[in-house]
């Protein structure tokens, strides 16, 4: 039930993440430029959580 839920809303919000500012490019709503910031900010906040999740394995709760 809610795992599911959580899986989705994650996929989503991932692929939300990197497809709206392609698509806004493709619109020539923005710029090249801020589509690749974005990106940018994408990889750098993956970079964090993952980082977050390697710490965290050892220690035991």
């Amino acid at each position: 039930g809610w795992f599911n839920a959580a899986k989705f809303l994650t996929g989503a919000s991932a692929m939300g993440s990197i497809a709206i500012p392609a698509i806004l490019r493709h619109a020539g709503l923005i710029e090249t430029g801020a589509m690749f910031i974005e990106f940018t900010s994408f990889f750098i906040l993956v970079c964090t959580v993952m980082c977050f999740h390697r710490a965290t394995l050892d220690e035991d709760w």
